[in-house]
């Protein structure tokens, strides 16, 4: 088992997670976000959103980024690429955890509100004597990895 930590370097990222987060639609599974400290009600620098209001849009945020993964789950399943093998064929796919835990954290040094998710990342194999076959089989779990997804709140939304 791998561990992946997104450094702060990376919660600059905007564009493409964003575009595809916002394609997304919510998954039905999902865990309640919990808030820190940070989640106290009151007037911020945030777009003039009290934590409250910027709480509420994180849980809404992390159903619709776990509902992303979701379909991008179900297209990773359709597109498995199969390998031949001595024994036949295998394909793999990568999965996603139904649980998550979103997390308004405190404020960053410049007011900004900072949230993670965290949830866990699969691959899976699936084989057998044919790709039909393979096609048919259970998939059976590889590897596993902890994701930590760090987000900030800027023009009243929430942003990878």
């Amino acid at each position: 088992m791998r561990t992946t930590l997104l450094s702060i370097g990376l919660a600059v990222l905007v564009g493409v997670g964003v575009a595809m987060a916002e394609d997304a639609k919510p998954g039905a599974d999902h865990a309640p976000a919990t808030l820190s400290k940070a989640g106290k009600a009151g007037k911020g620098p945030a777009g003039g959103a009290s934590d409250e209001q910027i709480a509420d849009q994180l849980k809404a945020f992390c159903v619709k980024w776990m509902g992303f993964l979701e379909t991008r789950e179900r297209d990773n399943r359709k597109g498995v690429k199969w390998e031949k093998q001595p024994s036949g064929v295998s394909g793999h796919y990568v999965g996603y955890s139904k649980e998550y835990d979103c997390t308004l954290k405190d404020r960053s040094s410049n007011g900004t509100p900072v949230a993670t998710i965290v949830y866990r990342e699969f691959v899976y194999e699936k084989v057998g004597a044919s790709q039909g076959e393979a096609e048919q089989s259970e998939a059976k779990q590889v590897d596993a990895t902890e994701v930590t997804e760090i987000f900030r709140y800027a023009k009243g939304e929430w942003v990878y």
